[in-house]
């Protein structure tokens, strides 16, 4: 279902083989973005179930189109089908396609909406914290929708209704508590997995 009745202008980037998705939504003055854990099948004018449930609830909060990244942008219908390594050169590509369309859109609210889904794979959290400190300079308003889960994670937007009022989130609050354990880890420049 379109955010109206108006020709929809689709965003959409992909990579050549389709096995990577880096931006899908629909274009319009009031955006929102959201950032899930990675692209499942949709596509422009197939929209998932969870891209269905975006389309509503940014609807109800007064946004008339909306935008979806991801943490990695690896396709898989089922997170834990994502390799055990991480692609460096797909996680640097997902960065500065984010960030360059946070940019051209004007987006000023970013809706956080990875579920606890983000534990699946140990790169996900370094993604993350990588991710979001490539975004801290423009100053974001993050979202979310309803508390978050138990595990203290922004709760995934499948099957929740469309009056779902988006809520503050203290995203450098959530990047302190979550981000501590990975500083033991390797750094991000050094994870390169074998997939492509």
């Amino acid at each position: 279902m379109p955010m109206d009745d108006k020709a929809i202008e689709w965003l959409y980037l992909n990579n050549k083989t389709d096995t990577a998705r880096y931006i899908l939504g629909e274009k319009s003055q009031k955006m929102l973005a959201c950032i899930g854990i990675n692209p499942s099948t949709a596509k422009p004018a197939e929209l998932d179930n969870t891209l269905e449930s975006v389309q509503r609830i940014a609807r109800f909060n007064g946004f008339d189109g909306w935008v979806m990244y991801n943490i990695y942008p690896l396709r898989a219908t089922d997170p834990k089908e994502l390799p055990a390594g991480m692609n460096i050169d797909h996680h640097l590509k997902n960065n500065e396609v984010v960030r360059r369309s946070v940019i051209d859109l004007e987006i000023d609210s970013i809706w956080a909406a990875w579920g606890n889904l983000i534990d699946t794979r140990d790169y996900l959290l370094p993604c993350l914290v990588d991710l979001y400190r490539n975004l801290s300079d423009l100053h974001l308003n993050w979202r979310i929708i309803e508390d978050t889960t138990q595990k203290g994670h922004p709760r995934h937007p499948l099957y929740k209704k469309a009056a779902n009022e988006l809520l503050a989130f203290d995203m450098d609050r959530y990047m302190r508590e979550f981000s501590a354990p990975t500083t033991a880890q390797t750094p991000i420049h050094a994870m390169r997995g074998t997939h492509r």
